[in-house]
């Protein structure tokens, strides 16, 4: 019966931990004895769910419901960090959640990650793979009823969002995937600026196919994905040399395939040479005057001084 006072009360968290996977990871299935609450921090996974399997990227959250069959493997080169809740919960109110994929808000993502922080206080990793962890023998005072109490106010945003939310069109849902993979995509850029990055290997890394990275590296950000990871070398390559490296040393570091090629692609991004933007940027005075404007600063100079008396 709903409560109306209390409509949404966990009543006991048997399990909870916040994990970190190597690519390639993965857990034998298991069934739930109680509704769980899985959410991604980082990174891609697939999980199953009784018969299906879904795709979850960071962001991403959804619910097992009691006597569910689980099991997750990783998917991508991108480590994945996940939040997994065990919990008993009675009421009426969470059938909403029953094979409903979301993705966190920024309301909800204080509690997610207040409660991802606090999993591993209160729980030991699992004995064995595929175990549920183990609350510790010894917690501070009130530390259960803390973490109940920020999943239940994390229960109530979610079925508030579930109660109004119809299922989003088409396109809606396509504009998600598409900001989420570009996300994602840029996350992956943003570790590996110092080489070359090859459209198969991001690929592999944020697991999708070409044309579904390039169709949304266009909507999203109207150029190709090279074209972006090109365009944050040069940012980071302008920081390096803002910070005293030589053009040498930061062709070096970067990989580039040699110092021509680093300072032309510099040059037609920025409409500096490497060496001049360092200069700009430490407030270095110009390497050489030009011609023109030296002879014509030495006339004004002279016509200024007026003739010499013998």
């Amino acid at each position: 019966m709903l409560n109306e006072e209390f409509p949404l009360r966990v009543e006991a968290v048997p399990a909870a931990r916040t994990s970190e996977w190597r690519a390639e990871d993965s857990f034998p299935p298991r069934q739930t004895q109680a509704w769980q609450l899985l959410f991604v921090r980082s990174g891609t996974i697939e999980e199953r769910c009784d018969d299906r399997r879904v795709l979850l990227r960071a962001g991403g959250l959804l619910f097992h419901q009691p006597g569910e069959v689980f099991a997750m493997t990783t998917a991508g080169e991108v480590p994945p960090e996940t939040l997994r809740i065990d919990f008993y919960c009675t009421c009426a109110a969470m059938d909403r959640f029953r094979g409903v994929m979301l993705h966190a808000e920024p309301a909800e993502q204080h509690d997610l990650n207040w409660l991802a922080n606090a999993a591993n206080e209160l729980f030991d990793p699992a004995p064995a793979p595929g175990k549920p962890p183990v609350i510790r023998q010894e917690l501070p005072f009130g530390a259960m009823q803390q973490f109940i109490i920020h999943l239940e106010n994390l229960l109530i945003l979610l079925a508030r969002r579930c109660r109004r939310a119809k299922r989003p069109v088409a396109r809606v849902r396509r504009e998600r995937r598409q900001a989420a993979l570009v996300e994602e995509a840029r996350a992956y850029f943003s570790e590996n600026l110092e080489h070359e990055v090859k459209i198969d290997e991001l690929c592999r890394a944020v697991g999708c196919t070409r044309p579904q990275l390039q169709q949304a590296f266009r909507a999203r950000l109207h150029r190709t994905a090279m074209e972006e990871f090109s365009a944050m070398r040069i940012e980071y390559a302008a920081q390096l040399l803002a910070r005293g490296a030589s053009p040498g040393e930061v062709a070096s570091q970067m990989h580039y395939c040699s110092g021509a090629y680093f300072s032309q692609k510099f040059r037609a991004a920025t409409g500096h040479t490497p060496s001049a933007y360092r200069r700009i940027q430490q407030g270095l005075p110009a390497k050489r005057q030009n011609k023109q404007q030296k002879a014509k600063s030495e006339s004004k100079s002279t016509i200024a001084e007026g003739p010499q008396k013998v």
